[in-house]
């Protein structure tokens, strides 16, 4: 296995896999050999010693799984203490079929849910808050999750409307009432002081469907106009991303499709392999019902991506389909993480996608962006308006043959 020179990686990892997930017989169980297979062959061997070696959690994770001290199950991890290993490891095992998929986002409401329950002291307000939260915001979220993965900005929305539900009740309470009792008054005087966070009061709305409260009248949400990029800071932001040295590739691409084509953030990072072609004609790039050119030189730092997608030299993500795959096993970069790194570059991201598609739509029916870009036509409009084009008097809807940007 090894010499006075040198170490055989692929052995040392082989020897550390047999031994670490073994159960009382000294064999891997055969629910875990997907994954123990997946370590094994994983490109670069050294990473995966090193994993093993210097993380003595993970040796306990792995060696918990396969005694049956730690039951396979999602359920057995969550009852863990929350760490960023338990996570990584819960990913390992679903992306090689060790454990079912599930959705992590409506796992983690569920996660802090419960403690948030348990800190409301009043019987009566946390059975009210219990029956917002379970029958409002986690169907909508499991609505969601149907169809589509539960986004993160979702999740984050029903936690806030759950923290400023809370927030609400024990502010009535102060003033000595029950939520049946919300007066006119009360509602006026909520809206009227504190924070702007306040406007995210979506309970009451809900306690109007249900007759939780009446002859009270909700203020009109605030409409704020989303930033917007001025056209020099439009282009400062596209030579960064075309001539910056030491940002990698892949944080240079999505910029790049961000600028372009005004994706938002959280579609770019779940971006498919299968969504970009090379042809004869250039790059291409598809979001909605069409292929679209991606320019020159743009097209090159994408295809400098491609040659050398990250996170795809160990067990996490060898044949992901994810252009841009992240850390964690199975899913894509973290959109947040993405944003902040762009931010520090001096882009941002709202206003530059903001002043891309107010360009856009000065050229093209909203109609036709909206179905190319793969976006809804209330949004493609709302840009419309924004940008003074008269957009009622464009043509109607060419043929697929006929669309262009």
């Amino acid at each position: 296995m090894t010499t006075d020179q040198s170490i055989c990686w692929r052995c040392l990892l082989t020897v550390r896999v047999s031994t670490v997930p073994a159960g009382p017989d000294g064999a891997i169980p055969e629910s875990l050999q997907p994954l123990a297979q997946a370590i094994v062959g994983m490109p670069r061997p050294n990473t995966g010693c090193t994993w093993i070696s210097q993380n003595p959690r993970v040796r306990e994770l792995l060696r918990g799984l396969a005694d049956g001290s730690i039951a396979l199950s999602h359920e057995a991890l969550d009852g863990l203490p929350p760490t960023r290993t338990v996570e990584y490891l819960r990913g390992l095992l679903v992306t090689h079929g060790c454990l079912p998929q599930r959705d992590e986002h409506l796992a983690a409401f569920d996660r802090w849910l419960t403690p948030k329950l348990d800190a409301i002291s009043d019987p009566e307000q946390r059975r009210l808050i219990e029956r917002y939260s379970r029958w409002h915001l986690k169907r909508r979220l499991r609505d969601q999750a149907r169809t589509a993965p539960v986004t993160a900005g979702a999740f984050l929305r029903a936690k806030q409307h759950i923290t400023v539900a809370t927030q609400f009740l024990n502010w009535l309470g102060i003033r000595g009432r029950r939520l049946g009792e919300c007066t006119q008054y009360d509602i006026d005087a909520w809206f009227g002081n504190g924070t702007t966070t306040r406007q995210y009061a979506n309970l009451l709305y809900w306690a109007i469907r249900q007759r939780l409260v009446r002859n009270i009248t909700l203020p009109l949400p605030t409409s704020r106009s989303s930033p917007l990029a001025s056209e020099e800071e439009h282009l400062n932001a596209l030579r960064t991303l075309l001539l910056h040295d030491t940002l990698p590739a892949a944080h240079r691409a999505i910029g790049l499709i961000l600028i372009l084509f005004g994706q938002p953030l959280s579609r770019i990072v779940k971006l498919r392999t299968d969504q970009v072609r090379d042809t004869p004609d250039g790059l291409q790039v598809a979001f909605g019902s069409d292929w679209l050119s991606v320019p020159e030189p743009a097209a090159v730092v994408i295809r400098v991506h491609l040659t050398a997608r990250p996170g795809l030299n160990t067990a996490a993500n060898p044949t992901s389909e994810l252009l841009f795959p992240g850390f964690m096993p199975g899913r894509p970069m973290h959109v947040y993480a993405v944003a902040s790194i762009l931010r520090a570059i001096g882009i941002r991201p709202l206003a530059a996608r903001s002043r891309t598609w107010l360009q856009m739509v000065r050229e093209a029916p909203p109609s036709v962006l909206a179905d190319t870009l793969g976006i809804s036509a209330a949004t493609a409009m709302r840009y419309a308006e924004r940008a003074g084009t008269d957009f009622l008097a464009y043509a109607p809807l060419p043929s697929k043959e006929q669309r262009t940007i």
